[in-house]
C-alpha cells in the first residue's frame, strides 16, 4: 500500500465518521468462518499470542505498541472472534463483547490502524458472521453504537473497497461491501456496484497465470472462501451472483482439491502454514462444482498420489520482487503426506511468530531441498521504503524450471529440474520422484551435475576459488514433529514411527553420509515454534556431478484398514 493510499484512506474513514446515519441487520446469516475451540479456551484463559505478540490478561489489548503488521491485521480484522465463538461460552461471549466495545470506544471515529478497506471488510464480515454472539445481552445504548459502526464501516467500504491493492485485499473489502448490502438496512444500493466489482476482479484473477503473484495455497484458499461466502450472502438476498462470479468459483475448486494433502491441509510454501481447520473442506462442500482436476499440476505445484499417500513438490519458479516478502527459495522442494499424518514437510512461515523469524523457514534447507554448501537456490535481499522495516525479498531465483509428471502402470512419476545454482556453481538441480500404485513406497533420485560446458567452466572457476575444496551436496528431510526416529547407520537405515502405528523404512546409498540434525516446526496457534528433527543426506560432488539416491517404504506390519482413527 503506498503512502498516498493510506493517507486517502485515513481521510474518508475521518470524514464518513462523522456521518450520523445508522442501520441494523435485517438478516442473520450463519456463522461461515471456522475458529478453534483451543484457540477460544485459551483467549478465556488469558493465553493470546497474535502473530507471535503474547498478550497478557491484564494488558489493555487495543494499547498494545508493536510495529508487526500481522499482528494488527490479526487484531483490527476480529478474526479471533471465529475462536471464540467456537467455545460458545458465557466467559467467551463476555471476552468477545469487551474486546469489541473497547475497539468501538477507541477507533469508531476512523482512527487507527483498522481502517484498511481490506480490514474493515474482514471486520464486517466476522460482526455478520457472530452477530447473535456479539450482541447478546448487550444494553440499547452498545446495540445502538454497534448498529452506528456497522454503518460507518459499510459507506467506507462504498467509497474506498474498489481502490484496495488487488488479489486477496480487495476481495476481502468487496465480500464486506457485498454483506453490508445483503445484510442491513438501507444498504442495498451497494450490492450491485460490489458484484460488478467482484466480477472484474475474477475476470482479472482467472487471467493471472499463477492465480496469485505470492503462490500462497492458502491465499488462494481464502479468496476462493470469500467467493462462496459472496455467492451465499447474495443468495440470501435473492441476488444472483454474476456468470464470471460462479465460473471463478468452477476453475477454483479442482485447483485447491489438486494442492489438497491427504490430511485435508495445504503444502506448507510460500506463507501458507498447512492447517486450514476444516476450511477448505467446508468451502469445497459448498461448491456446487465436484469437478477433479485432469491435471497433476496447479498454480505451480506438482502432486503425486496413491491410495493414502500424498505428495506434492514446489515446481516453478519463486514470486520475485518487492511483493515476494513471504516467498520461499523452496524450488523443487516437496512434502510427503500418509492418510492424516504428515512425515516430510517445511518449516513453515516462520511470520507467524514475528518479523524476528519471519526470514528462517524461507531458507532453501528449511524444505526438503537439495542444496550445496548450505547456499540458497534463490537470492534475498533487504527491501523497505521510507518509514518502513527492512524486509527480506526474493530479487533473484531459478528461472528454467521444468517438470513433468507421467504414469507407468500405475506409478506416479515426478521429473524435475532447475538452474538456480548454474550461476554461483555451474550446478543444475534434477529431482526425480516415484510413487508406488499402492502409496506404500517412494523411490527418488537427486542430480547435481554440470551439464553445458560453460556450467563446467563456472564450477571450474567456483572449484579453483575455493582452492579445489570439495562441493559438498545436501539433501534435506524435514520430519514432522510427531515422527519418532531410530537410526541404523550400520545398515543405511532409519525407522520413521507415525503416531497412528505406521513405520515407514527410510533407505539410502551407501556412498552417502547421514546426519541427524535439529529443525523448527512453525505452527499457527502456538506460542513458540515446536522442535524436530531432520536428516541430511550428502554427497561429494566429483567430476562436474553427483548422484543422491533414497528411498522410503512402509513397513507392513499394520492394518491398513483400520485407518488414522486416533
Amino acid at each position: 500500500m503506498s503512502f498516498v493510499t493510506a493517507l486517502t484512506d485515513k481521510f474518508y474513514a475521518f470524514l464518513i465518521c462523522r456521518s450520523k446515519s445508522t442501520t441494523e441487520f435485517i438478516l442473520e446469516t450463519d456463522p461461515r468462518s471456522i475458529g478453534k475451540i483451543t484457540a477460544g479456551r485459551q483467549m478465556v484463559e488469558g493465553k493470546i499470542n497474535f502473530a507471535g505478540q503474547v498478550i497478557q490478561q491484564t494488558d489493555e489489548v487495543w494499547n498494545y505498541k508493536t510495529n508487526e503488521k500481522d499482528f494488527h491485521n490479526k487484531l483490527h480484522g476480529f478474526d479471533w472472534v471465529d475462536d471464540l465463538a467456537a467455545l460458545g461460552s458465557v466467559e467467551a461471549r463476555r471476552f468477545a463483547q469487551n474486546w469489541l466495545h473497547s475497539w468501538m470506544n477507541k477507533y469508531s471515529f476512523g482512527f487507527g490502524p483498522g481502517w484498511t478497506p481490506e480490514l474493515t471488510g474482514r471486520r464486517l464480515v466476522r460482526w455478520a458472521h457472530h452477530y447473535l454472539f456479539l450482541t447478546q445481552g448487550c444494553s440499547e445504548t452498545k446495540l445502538k453504537k454497534f448498529n452506528l459502526s456497522l454503518a460507518r464501516q459499510a459507506k467506507f467500504l462504498s467509497k474506498r473497497a474498489i481502490k484496495t491493492s488487488e488479489g486477496l485485499p480487495r476481495f476481502e473489502a468487496l465480500v464486506g461491501l457485498i454483506y453490508a448490502g445483503c445484510y442491513l438496512k438501507n444498504m442495498e444500493k451497494f450490492i450491485e456496484p460490489a458484484t460488478v466489482a467482484l466480477a472484474d476482479e475474477c475476470h482479472h484473477l482467472m487471467n493471472s497465470d499463477e492465480i496469485v503473484f505470492s503462490r500462497n495455497s492458502q491465499e488462494i484458499l481464502n479468496i476462493f472462501t470469500i467467493l462462496i461466502w459472496a455467492k451465499l450472502a447474495l443468495k440470501d438476498s435473492n441476488w444472483n451472483p454474476s456468470i464470471t462470479h460462479l465460473e471463478t468459483i468452477e476453475k477454483l475448486a479442482p485447483v485447491l482439491r489438486n494442492l489438497r494433502h491427504s490430511d485435508a491441509g495445504l503444502p506448507r510454501f510460500h506463507g501458507s502454514c498447512g492447517d486450514v481447520d476444516g476450511q477448505l473442506d467446508q468451502a469445497l462442500s459448498n461448491a456446487e462444482s465436484r469437478e477433479v482436476s485432469l491435471h497433476e499440476t496447479s498454480v505451480g505445484f506438482a502432486k503425486l498420489s496413491n491410495s493414502r499417500t500424498t505428495v506434492i513438490i514446489d515446481s516453478a519458479p519463486p514470486p520475485i520482487g518487492k511483493k515476494a516478502v513471504k516467498a520461499d527459495a523452496s524450488t523443487l522442494a516437496f512434502e510427503m503426506v500418509s492418510g492424516q499424518r504428515r512425515i516430510f514437510t517445511s518449516c513453515g512461515p516462520g511470520y507467524l511468530f514475528g518479523s524476528d523469524l519471519s526470514s528462517d523457514g524461507r531458507k532453501t534447507n528449511s524444505h526438503c531441498a537439495v542444496y550445496i554448501d548450505n547456499r540458497n537456490s534463490s537470492e534475498f535481499r533487504d527491501f523497505g521504503g521510507w518509514f518502513q522495516t527492512p524486509k527480506k525479498v526474493i530479487i533473484n531465483g531459478p528461472r528454467n524450471v521444468l517438470k513433468e509428471i507421467s504414469n507407468d502402470e500405475g506409478i506416479g512419476v515426478f521429473e524435475g529440474a532447475h538452474d538456480g545454482f548454474v550461476k554461483s556453481h555451474g550446478l543444475t538441480h534434477v529431482r526425480k520422484l516415484k510413487l508406488s500404485q499402492d502409496g506404500q513406497s517412494l523411490e527418488a533420485e537427486d542430480l547435481m551435475i554440470a551439464i553445458e560446458e560453460t556450467h563446467k567452466r563456472q564450477f571450474d572457476k567456483i572449484s579453483k576459488k575455493n582452492n579445489s575444496e570439495t562441493v559438498s551436496v545436501k539433501a534435506a528431510f524435514h520430519l514432522h514433529p510427531d515422527v519418532t526416529l531410530r537410526l541404523d547407520e550400520e545398515n543405511n537405515l532409519v525407522s520413521l514411527a507415525l503416531k497412528n502405528g505406521e513405520v515407514w523404512i527410510f533407505s539410502y546409498g551407501l556412498d552417502l553420509h547421514l546426519q541427524l540434525e535439529p529443525t523448527i516446526f512453525f505452527e499457527n496457534g502456538l506460542f513458540e515454534p515446536i522442535e524436530s528433527k531432520k536428516l541430511i543426506l550428502s554427497a561429494d560432488l566429483l567430476e562436474y556431478g553427483t548422484r543422491i539416491k533414497w528411498s522410503l517404504v512402509r513397513a507392513l506390519d499394520k492394518d491398513l484398514s483400520v485407518g488414522d482413527l486416533f
